[in-house]
């Protein structure tokens, strides 16, 4: 089989389950490339594992593109028979990084910065829900409830709980006849956009370094939910995981109440008392 037919029927399969049009870009990319590299369908296992490696990029990049492979092959296997290579390819490793978030000061720092209704809204949005960068540009006016607000995400539709000065903040921003909640120069906002008005108030309160965007928000909101008590149930629901294994990376970045627990703990206390 060509690899270009190929891609496409696992593309019609991937857009059949509704899956988001981030989620679709990044399988098409992956597809693309494979058909540019391998015009005939390639089943041997060295020819895949030296795909991945060419990638290029972070091994995060990496572990993506094997993991889209998987689904593609799995897809072949199944509903064609073909044989399945990448049961003989090993997963690029990806070494565990704590996820950058933002601290207490910071956060209380974000106010004085922003004057812009639009962006205040955008950024308390983050801030309070941890929804994603896509989510929060396609939110619609119509989905903004008293208490919570409807979000259409990688698993589907689900309702996120806002207080009640997100609320406000959203529904005195000026109402468009599309309906979309958030707007750029040229119309509804951009996952982009959101991505640059997020940017540009971290580094005005001295924040650096990568995971400048919404997705920094989103590990402050998680962190900084848990360590208010909240728990991991509640929160994969707000955060919209369909496997509980994402959200518990979140109780990792509750490291407030990790050092609190190791003061008290730690069998070097007694060298507290002593003259060193």
């Amino acid at each position: 089989m060509k690899t270009a037919e190929a891609g496409r029927l696992f593309m019609v399969n991937r857009k059949l389950r509704g899956l988001s049009s981030r989620t679709l870009e990044n399988y098409q990319a992956t597809m693309t490339r494979l058909e540019r590299t391998y015009p005939k369908l390639p089943f041997n296992p060295d020819d895949i594992q030296v795909f991945i490696v060419e990638r290029g990029g972070t091994p995060e990049t990496k572990h993506q593109e094997y993991r889209n492979l998987r689904a593609f092959y799995n897809f072949l296997h199944q509903r064609y028979g073909y044989k399945n290579p990448m049961n003989l390819v090993s997963p690029p490793r990806v070494l565990a990084k704590v996820m950058p978030t933002l601290e207490a000061l910071e956060i209380n720092l974000l106010p004085l910065f922003i004057d812009n209704p639009r962006d205040r809204a955008l950024v308390v949005l983050f801030l309070d829900t941890g929804i994603r960068a896509t989510e929060a540009v396609d939110l619609q006016r119509q989905d903004i409830k008293e208490d919570y607000i409807l979000v259409n995400g990688k698993v589907g539709q689900r309702a996120v709980p806002i207080s009640e000065a997100t609320g406000r903040l959203l529904l005195n921003l000026p109402a468009y006849d599309d309906g979309y909640v958030f707007h750029g120069n040229k119309g509804k906002l951009t996952r982009s956009g959101a991505y640059f008005i997020v940017k540009r108030y971290l580094l005005k309160i001295g924040v650096s370094g990568s995971k400048l965007g919404p997705h920094r928000l989103r590990h402050t909101f998680g962190r900084h939910y848990l360590v208010n008590g909240g728990d991991l149930r509640s929160l994969q629901l707000i955060l919209g995981h369909s496997n509980s294994k994402t959200t518990e990376k979140y109780a990792s970045l509750a490291i407030n109440d990790v050092i609190t627990k190791h003061h008290k703990f730690t069998p070097a206390r007694c060298f507290e008392t002593q003259n060193v």
